[in-house]
Parts: structure tokens; C-alpha cells; sequence
């Protein structure tokens, strides 16, 4: 029998409030005043622990063979305000990750260097672990754990890192090891460390808007810029809110909230708003609404239990960007977020809607180049896009990546037409956006079979009497025809958050804050695919408006297939 046993330390963080407080003394029959300076505080610590269950045992390994252990519930209970990261790590300062034979230290199992399945764990005396969090239906490959070196876990091997508050869990842990013929009998022992940590709480306060101006705040986090601009706006006036061009790493962008704890008036991120009428003396900071990613997209299935106008994130497994997504009027769960999917990703039939692969990068009729990415990064179409109505431009993939410039300062001027702009996502000709199915041969009443959604989600169907951009459409009030010129205004509100993201036509980005223009997975003609179209009032909601497949257009993604 090898025995496993666990050293399972609990770290907390603490939040210090300090208080100082003037405590005069007033002793009149000296005439005299004393002040003094007295230090008030606490600590907060919230609660958070970490409990097992029985020990790691193998129990059957035998000379030649590998084997695995029991396996253990490691529970973590909090109420942390902003969750936790919970780690692992093996031995300590003192003693290496080896399970070590207990009467011959001489004779010890050596943590695996490779990650690999119990199959392949092919290293004589070796030992490795894995861990589930689905009730044990899916398990991690084997992998070696860190030593134990900084007593907080911090280089540990990260289990769990949540940011929702509350969020507590239970870990499905296991070992395995291999054995040589020829290793010494024995009882091999060392300890694992699991460490949970609460994250701090970020620090939100109000921000001063100077009269005159709407102020876009990133609601002052630290893993973002503080300000993206100010707007000019007069009192009452009808004002178009600028897209965002802030990201936080693991989190959805949702739209504004006129106060940092969202509890006010909210607003999409391009929603045309009447300006308060005291904007001349007061200003109006606006704070960006960041939602947690709660899982991925490509297995999540709890759209049926949202409500209408619920709002949660999820990460794109593919290149781990987070998009918020709502529940909305026509009763299906859409991304509300523009997709910012670029050549980095490699589409594959498990994590992307039915593409056609491999892609075709760069067209020519005697050598083309092929492969499983949208696009490669010397393809010449990135700057100089293809602009004619034949195969040779439609039949291959090309993107125009516009969220690789951030905001480098505070000023105003950054935003505009010629600069990029976070919260239009990229642009896709219709081959792209359809993942190799969108070409020139696609004729009319065509409708892709597949695009460059995630699995389980799907571009929007347009031009039929079903279309979904035509149901959404007729879902907010509007005819669900060109053209719906009473609803304009709710595309682009909260949680709708459509924006003017225009068009690439050639290598010049087209009517960006003026007009919307989105992919359906419907086709028109040869020449021409349905999108949905919106300006100033008016909206195609892809049944009139036919748009040449070269064009480059933005793309938003609904749950289910």
C-alpha cells in the first residue's frame, strides 16, 4: 500500500480600514487646548475555507504498472465579495515534490514533467494528479505539481480562480503513479498544499466630470485604463455615446451605468441618450458595467433559465476573449459584444459552429494556401482589402483586426474614424464570417451551415420571413421590414447594445458612428449575402438591404445551433 497524506493550510487577505479621528480636550481652568491624534482600524477578514475528504490512497499498484487513487472532494466554502483563487502545491521548502519511500529514502517517485492521460503515463517512478470539477465526469490530464516554496500558494498550480462573490465549489482531486519492475516495496509518502486566497475588492469610486462633458470611466479598476475620453454634450441635447474601448482581462463589457455600483440608469454602448439637463455645470460620468466570465461558450446551456434582460459573460475558448451576453426580447440568448475572434485562434469542429476547413488564406487558382485560421498574418488582404464581385476575391478568408489599439492616453481625440475602437469588434468578409461556406457559387436562399461562431451558438439567419434579425426586429415593435424606422433607437440600447461599427469596403473603414452594419448566414445572390443594416433612425433587419460578400461587416453570435 502507498499512502498519500495532505498538509491543507487556509491563507486569507485582509481588508484595513483606517480611521482618524481629532479628539479635542477642553480643560478651561488652565485655558488651555489639547489636540491629539488617535489611530481607529480593524480588519476585515472574510470568511473562507477548505475542507477534505479522506486521504489519497493507491491501494493496487503492482511492479511494471500504473494505477491511480481514490479520489477526494476538496470543498471550498466563502463569502468573499469577489471570489478566490484556490492552488496546489506539493512538499515543502525543506523536501522536494518526491513521494519517498518511507523506510529507503533512497527510493522515491519523481513528480512528471509532461502532462499526459493515466494511459500515457509511461516513466517508471513517476507519480502525477488530476482534478475535476463536474462531479468527476472530466478529468484533467496528470500533471506535476509545484513545490511548495512560498508559503501562500502563489506559484502553485491554480485550481480554481473565480471572481463571482459567494462562489463556492467542490474539486474532484485524484493521484496516479507508475511503478518499475525492479522499484523497492514500500510505503511512498510526501504532502499536498491547497491554498485558498480571497481576492481584494477593487477600489470603485465616483469620478468628477468637468461641465460640459460626458466622461467614460472604466470604473476605476486597475487592470484597465481610468479614462477613455470626454464627450462634449449640451443640456438636453440628443447625444450617441461613444463605443468602449476598454477591455478587462476574464470580463464581459456590458454598456454604462451612470454610478459605480450600476444601481442607476444604464445604457448600451453606442445608445443614443438625452443628455441631463444640468451637463453645462455638472458634467455626467459614465461607468463601464464589467460582468465575470461564468463559463465557456462552447458548453454552456443555461440560456433556458435566464430571464429577459438578464446579462452574464462567457469565455471564447479559443482565444479566451469574454463577451457578455443577454437574454433578449425574442426569447434567445445573443452575445452582446461584437466578435473579436482574429487569426490568433485555430477553428477546430469541436470549438467553432460546423466550419469548413481548412480555409482558404490567400486565393490562387494554381498554389492557394490553406489552413484551420481565418487568416494568416501575411495575408496581403489585411491592409489591401479585395474589392471585386468575383470568386477570386469572395473565396478566401480576410479580416480586418480592430482591437489592437487600446487607448494610450486620456485625451479625447483619440476617438475617432481612423483609429481603433475596442468595442467594434473585427471585420470579416462573408466567406470568414461563414468559415469557408459563404462563396461566390452561394446562390440565392442559400444559408450557411456553419460560421465562425462558437460551437453551440450561430450567426444570425436574415431574408426569410423567419429570419432572426427579422424576429428580433419585430420582437422590439418593428415590422421586421426595411424599412423599421420606430425601433432604431432599441437596437442600440441596453442590453441590446448594437453599435455603429460601419463597414470595410476596400481598405477604408466605412460610416463607423453613423451607421450599423452586421452578417446574417443568408444569401442573396452570387454577388450579394443579408445583414442587417441600421441608421439614424431607420433599420433592415436582413430582408431588403443585399450586401457584396467582399465587404467587410461585423458579427454578433446567438446560443444554440
Amino acid at each position: 500500500m502507498r499512502r498519500f497524506s495532505g498538509l491543507f493550510p487556509v491563507v486569507f487577505t485582509a481588508l484595513f480600514l483606517l480611521l482618524i479621528f481629532n479628539i479635542t480636550f477642553d480643560a478651561s481652568v488652565f485655558a488651555l487646548t489639547y489636540n491629539s491624534n488617535v489611530e481607529v482600524g480593524f480588519t476585515f477578514n472574510p470568511t473562507i475555507s477548505v475542507n477534505l475528504s479522506g486521504d489519497l490512497l493507491i491501494n493496487n499498484l503492482s511492479p511494471g504498472s500504473v494505477s491511480d487513487s481514490n479520489t477526494i472532494n476538496v470543498n471550498v466554502s466563502t463569502n468573499a465579495s469577489q471570489g478566490y483563487v484556490l492552488t496546489a502545491t506539493s512538499g515543502t521548502k525543506t523536501t522536494n515534490t518526491d513521494l519517498v519511500n518511507q523506510t529507503n529514502s533512497a527510493y522515491k517517485f519523481s513528480s512528471i514533467a509532461t502532462n499526459a492521460s493515466l494511459s500515457n503515463l509511461t516513466t517508471d517512478n513517476t507519480w502525477g494528479f488530476s482534478y475535476s470539477e463536474d462531479s468527476g465526469t472530466n478529468w484533467s490530464n496528470y500533471s506535476g505539481l509545484p513545490l511548495d516554496n512560498d508559503d501562500e500558494g502563489a506559484t502553485g498550480k491554480q485550481l480554481i480562480n473565480t471572481i463571482n462573490p459567494a462562489d463556492n465549489r467542490t474539486l474532484q482531486f485524484k493521484i496516479a503513479a507508475r511503478a518499475a519492475n525492479n522499484q523497492a516495496a514500500g510505503t511512498y509518502m510526501n504532502t499536498i498544499n491547497f491554498y485558498a486566497v480571497a481576492n481584494p475588492d477593487p477600489t470603485l469610486q465616483p469620478v468628477s466630470c468637468p461641465a460640459g462633458k460626458i466622461c467614460y470611466n472604466a470604473n476605476s479598476l486597475t487592470t484597465v485604463q481610468g479614462e477613455m475620453g470626454q464627450q462634449s454634450a449640451s443640456n438636453g441635447a440628443s447625444t450617441a455615446l461613444w463605443a468602449s474601448n476598454f477591455k478587462r482581462d476574464g470580463y464581459g463589457f456590458a454598456g454604462w451605468a451612470d454610478s459605480t455600483t450600476y444601481n442607476g440608469l444604464r445604457y448600451g454602448p453606442n445608445q443614443t441618450i438625452t443628455a441631463p439637463s444640468d451637463i453645462s455645470t455638472n458634467g455626467y460620468s459614465l461607468y463601464a458595467i464589467w460582468i465575470p466570465s461564468a463559463g465557456d461558450m462552447q458548453n454552456w446551456t443555461g440560456c433556458s433559465s435566464m430571464s429577459q434582460g438578464e446579462v452574464t459573460a462567457l469565455k471564447d475558448v479559443r482565444d479566451n476573449d469574454v463577451y457578455a451576453v443577454a437574454k433578449l426580447a425574442d426569447g434567445k440568448c445573443w452575445m452582446i459584444e461584437n466578435l473579436r475572434l482574429d487569426d490568433s485562434a485555430t477553428l477546430t469542429s469541436a470549438n467553432t459552429h460546423n466550419p469548413s476547413l481548412p480555409l482558404t488564406n490567400v486565393y490562387d487558382a494554381t498554389n492557394p494556401t490553406t489552413s484551420n485560421h481565418l487568416s494568416s498574418t501575411t495575408n496581403p488582404y489585411q491592409t489591401a482589402w479585395c474589392k471585386n464581385n468575383n470568386s477570386s476575391c469572395m473565396d478566401q478568408s480576410i479580416i480586418s483586426t480592430n482591437n489592437t489599439t487600446l487607448f494610450a492616453s486620456n485625451t479625447a481625440s483619440n476617438y475617432d474614424e481612423n483609429s481603433d475602437v475596442y468595442g467594434y469588434g473585427n471585420y470579416y468578409n462573408w466567406y470568414s464570417a461563414t468559415a469557408g461556406y459563404g462563396k461566390w457559387t452561394s446562390g440565392s436562399d442559400f444559408v450557411a451551415p456553419g460560421d465562425i461562431c462558437p460551437s453551440n451558438w450561430h450567426l444570425p439567419t436574415g431574408g426569410s420571413p423567419d429570419g432572426e434579425f427579422r424576429l428580433f426586429d419585430v420582437s422590439l415593435g418593428g415590422p421586421g421590414a426595411y424599412i423599421s424606422d420606430n425601433v432604431e433607437d432599441k437596437w442600440r440600447s441596453y442590453p441590446n447594445n448594437f453599435v455603429y461599427s460601419g463597414s470595410v469596403d476596400g481598405s477604408i473603414i466605412r460610416n463607423r458612428n453613423s451607421y450599423g452594419h452586421y452578417w446574417s448566414s443568408s444569401a442573396k445572390s452570387n454577388y450579394y449575402a443579408h445583414a442587417l443594416y441600421f441608421y439614424n433612425g431607420h433599420v433592415d433587419p436582413g430582408t431588403y438591404y443585399n450586401v457584396s460578400k467582399y465587404f467587410g461587416r461585423t458579427v454578433r453570435c446567438i446560443a444554440g445551433t
